[in-house]
């Protein structure tokens, strides 16, 4: 019953996504579920993308369609930190990888929105810049808490996610 209830919120999670943000958001969120849902169909997986459609409201609210940067950081460090504390050596980075190819979408997507080679330049450092120290962050996060309750972990991921998002929104300033 709980594959049901997963399926269903990423369904509408993707509509919600797809009326108020368009085709963009819909496949930004759509890799970042694909990737999620690799190690499984879990409800902690829908706790932290599900935040991410506040950077969809703010948008369609305020009409600014750069917020698209800020969701798109924001899924991407939520796919890049999965399982964060459980990987092994061997599946460590496939969190990282899902990452980047949610940042490699976003860039074929402003590719094909036609946007300068200078924006583009710009937001493809900023984006490998904050992926990167995502990375870094979920790494020293999984050693200081390796000994923690879940919850410590949890937290530890949550204020990642959202420093990287909010870092993302801060760079729409350059």
């Amino acid at each position: 019953m709980s594959h049901l209830i997963f399926i269903i919120v990423e369904l509408l999670f993707l509509a919600l996504a797809h009326l108020f943000g368009g085709p963009p958001w819909t496949a930004i969120g759509a890799i970042a579920f694909v990737a999620q849902t690799l190690g499984g169909l879990r409800s902690e997986s829908l706790a932290f993308v599900m935040p991410s459609l506040v950077w969809l409201a703010l948008s369609h609210a305020t009409g600014n369609r750069e917020l698209f940067f800020p969701y798109t950081m924001y899924l991407a460090s939520c796919v890049a930190l999965r399982d964060s504390h459980q990987a092994t050596q061997r599946s460590a980075w496939l969190g990282p990888l899902g990452g980047v190819a949610i940042v490699a979408a976003f860039m074929v997507i402003r590719i094909l929105q036609q946007a300068t080679l200078r924006v583009l330049a710009v937001e493809f450092v900023v984006a490998a810049a904050i992926l990167a120290l995502v990375v870094v962050a979920g790494s020293w996060s999984r050693r200081r808490v390796a000994h923690a309750a879940p919850a410590a972990h949890y937290a530890c991921r949550a204020a990642i996610i959202v420093a990287a998002s909010l870092l993302a929104y801060a760079s729409l300033a350059i």
